[in-house]
């Protein structure tokens, strides 16, 4: 029987090999080279493998090579096939993970390592396919160009633009932040257009031919947000994305956020646009925002003001949303209303009216009763009166009431019970005189993580 190998030497050689240095070798390769253990985790890799993945050996040794659902995609690139498992030579063809040198595919060999009584191990190695494209470079089809010719005409300054002094500084303001590259912090009430702004900010950009990705961090998980932008693929890492815009970013879990900071301090790529309520200040104030949002990512503070403050542009806006005539005396109704909601309030009475006017013009008939009544062009009848409209108003103030005590005086939730909008909730306890309630202050979380 012949002898057992001699056990390493702990040089890089087995001891009484003669003195060839296994490393030396594989380091001065120029072809990248890994070697995993039996359990698949990175043991060796030589410097043309840092340089290919921009990864130090020191940072990934350990690092299990699988394709599990939360592997990175540099794990999930150099994880072993069922073959070079099973002991037999390998091949197969990977993306290359995001954000690494090099070109998009990777063709990686397998050469597994048998042991006495099962595997010893396996080497890798990685040729990259191809050549990277960057993405101005790429051709794109003329129905995509077409489509994203008419979207940067569209969201132009123009789409801004108004009579009154508000909106002329807001254009201003948005012809400075297109020419430079900082990142965004957009401040306005709920409605007011803060993710049109960040559409025209990027389409009047330097950055118009890449997409824009709207990300609304309140109505996702924080999960999926982070595997859309940091997955496989992710958006994140892409040259095919210009600019991010997160809306409401202090909703996201504080790790989250931490991670999102880092990424976007590191990579010059795309640029980030944030949209809130609140002043970034205010949010870290209140401890829903990590500080680096506020030092580092809201160089650029722009301000949207509400609509009560632009009155004046609401003939524009209207035609500009429904393309359509809009009579007059239409429009002076329009303009006596506070509009809480802001444009997406005033956008549902347009298309309501749209609607009961078919295809005619928009005439004042076609308007909301509480407009009218507010505007004095219809008079509220006396609470004696028979009139089935005073019945139907008192009725519906007292409905309004219960629901608000039984909704905990959550609006949304007794919207959500009457079976109506938000917005339309709010104009009618402005028409029938009912003062909003107090809002239920947020359940307060201890966060230790």
């Amino acid at each position: 029987m012949s002898s057992p190998p001699p056990p390493p030497s702990g040089k890089g050689r087995p001891r009484g090999s003669g003195g060839f240095a296994w490393r030396a070798f594989f380091h001065h390769s120029t072809t990248p080279v890994f070697v995993l253990g039996k359990s698949r985790r990175l043991r060796y890799a030589n410097p043309a493998w840092e340089v290919l993945t921009g990864v130090k050996l020191a940072e990934a040794l350990g690092m299990v090579c699988s394709q599990r659902r939360h592997s990175t995609p540099l794990a999930a690139a150099l994880a072993p096939t069922p073959e070079s498992l099973a002991g037999r030579p390998d091949r197969a063809r990977r993306p290359a993970p995001p954000g690494r040198n090099g070109p998009p595919w990777w063709d990686v060999t397998f050469a597994p390592l048998a042991g006495a009584d099962s595997l010893f191990g396996i080497v890798g190695f990685v040729a990259v396919v191809g050549e990277p494209v960057p993405a101005a470079a790429r051709k794109i089809p003329p129905g995509v160009a077409s489509l994203r010719d008419r979207r940067t005409a569209h969201f132009s300054t123009e789409l801004l633009a108004g009579e009154s002094l508000a909106s002329t500084r807001l254009v201003a303001q948005v012809r400075l932040a297109a020419g430079m590259f900082a990142p965004v912090w957009i401040v306005g009430e709920p409605g007011s257009g803060k993710e049109t702004v960040a559409r025209v900010i990027h389409h009047t950009s330097a950055l118009r031919d890449r997409a824009f990705v709207g990300i609304d961090c309140t109505g996702l998980q924080p999960y999926l947000i982070e595997s859309l932008l940091f997955g496989h693929g992710g958006l994140g890492v892409s040259d095919r994305v210009g600019t991010v815009y997160l809306k409401e970013p202090g909703a996201m879990p504080r790790d989250l956020q931490q991670r999102l900071a880092d990424h976007f301090t590191e990579h010059a790529g795309t640029r980030l646009v944030c949209g809130s309520e609140r002043a970034a200040p205010d949010s870290v104030a209140a401890g829903g925002l990590v500080p680096v949002f506020q030092t580092a990512l809201s160089v650029f503070e722009l301000r949207v003001p509400p609509l009560r403050d632009r009155l004046d542009d609401i003939p524009r806006i209207a035609t500009r949303l429904l393309n359509r005539a809009i009579d007059p005396a239409a429009l002076a109704v329009l303009r006596v209303h506070t509009w809480p909601s802001n444009l997406r309030e005033l956008a549902e009475v347009l298309y309501e009216s749209a609607a009961a006017s078919a295809t005619g013009a928009i005439l004042r008939e076609h308007l909301p009763h509480e407009l009218r009544v507010k505007a004095g062009l219809t008079r509220t009848p006396s609470p004696k009166s028979l009139n089935l409209d005073a019945i139907l108003e008192a009725v519906e103030k007292r409905v309004i009431q219960l629901a608000l005590k039984k909704a905990n005086n959550n609006q949304t939730e007794a919207a959500e019970l009457l079976g109506v909008f938000r917005t339309k909730l709010w104009r009618r306890l402005d028409v029938l005189g009912i003062p909003a309630p107090p809002q239920p202050k947020p359940r307060k979380t201890d966060d230790k993580e």
